[in-house]
């Protein structure tokens, strides 16, 4: 299985195709996308057990699945955590600088384990919806139900992200 096809997967359905494919560890967390108050993209992460040691941003739409962006931690992320995905911060280091998005692709964001023993379910978006948020929405995987577009995502405020990420997980 390449490894454009296993960052494409995503959602709450990649627990039972890891099992199936063996393209993705444990999910231990929810990943959503928000933006900063000058709109720059910012990483929302809740980890609900375990821990994460990194991020990365793959641009789906690239061949190969291209990683344009990656962050990584030295304490580990549990619980809540944000970072801006164009300088880190927060306890989270840059490590690839994240390039302008291309408004015609679209881009993952998960997180993960150094030894790949867990990671979080992924976020999915294109430039025009990280567009659309405004500062303190979070855009996440959450699954079908009330709320949610026709993909399964949702468009929550910090605080409803917080309370609600982790009850399927």
């Amino acid at each position: 299985m390449t490894r454009k096809w296993c960052v494409f997967l995503g959602g709450f359905g990649i627990a039972v195709l890891a099992a199936l494919t063996g393209c993705s560890p444990l999910g231990v967390g929810v990943t959503g996308i928000t933006v900063a108050e000058d709109g720059t993209p910012v990483g929302v992460m809740l980890v609900c057990h375990d821990h994460i040691d990194g991020a990365s941003l793959y641009d789906v739409d690239a061949d190969e699945a291209d990683e344009i962006g990656s962050w990584s931690r030295r304490k580990p992320a549990t619980g809540f955590s944000v970072w801006s995905l164009r300088t880190g911060g927060r306890g989270w280091r840059a490590g690839t600088p994240l390039a302008a998005l291309d408004p015609h692709h679209t881009y993952t964001l998960r997180g993960w384990t150094d030894n790949h023993s867990a990671m979080t379910f992924e976020v999915t978006f294109t430039a025009a919806q990280l567009a659309r948020l405004e500062p303190g929405q979070v855009r996440y995987l959450k699954g079908e139900g009330p709320g949610t577009d026709r993909d399964g995502y949702a468009t929550v405020s910090m605080d409803a992200f917080r309370a609600d990420a982790c009850r399927d997980v």
